[in-house]
């Protein structure tokens, strides 16, 4: 569980430029253009944390309903604020820290998934992942910065094809800071 959300917090958030509607920076990737599961791994593998209690937020910055028949006013307000955590501590293990990306793309087996433009170089990590699924298709693109005690990714996500054509759309944060050494054992 700890490593699932280290994983998500750490990529799953991303390219929220200002005034850009949910959705706008993610597209499906082309057969040519995507990258195997190995190539994913070894751009990713570049990231190095530090071992110790890390504590982490996750935050909607915008969600776009309106593709969404029948969503009610508000909604997309109560989800925000739903789906959005204040702050949650977890604790990464030496051997997570050393290799942060060992099962993150375990996905990449699936052919109904496709990686592009994966990199981290230089305290900054890309990459984009489009998904295709019975209920539709989802798109994202996401982008941030990284150092060993700490992260910050934005990611921008587009939900479409769903039941009755519907979509939706999302931008999200996912912050985390190292704070010392030694986990809590209740983490």
């Amino acid at each position: 569980m700890r490593r699932t959300v280290l994983m998500l917090a750490l990529f799953t958030t991303g390219l929220a430029a200002c005034g850009d509607k949910p959705g706008d920076k993610a597209g499906d990737i082309a057969a040519t253009d995507a990258m195997s599961k190995a190539q994913v791994k070894k751009a990713i593998d570049k990231v190095q944390l530090k071992p110790g209690q890390w504590e982490g937020r996750f935050t909607i910055q915008d969600i776009d309903l309106s593709g969404m028949p029948g969503a009610p006013d508000g909604m997309e307000e109560q989800m925000k604020h739903m789906m959005s955590q204040t702050a949650l501590k977890y604790c990464v293990t030496p051997e997570e820290a050393a290799n942060p990306s060992a099962d993150m793309f375990s996905g990449q087996e699936d052919k109904n998934c496709r990686y592009a433009d994966f990199s981290a170089v230089g305290g900054t990590v890309k990459g984009k992942l489009s998904c295709k699924a019975e209920g539709g298709t989802m798109n994202a693109a996401m982008s941030g910065t990284y150092a060993p005690d700490h992260y910050r990714m934005d990611m921008d996500m587009k939900m479409e094809g769903g039941p009755q054509g519907s979509a939706m759309a999302m931008k999200a944060r996912s912050e985390g800071k190292w704070i010392g050494a030694t986990c809590q054992e209740d983490q």
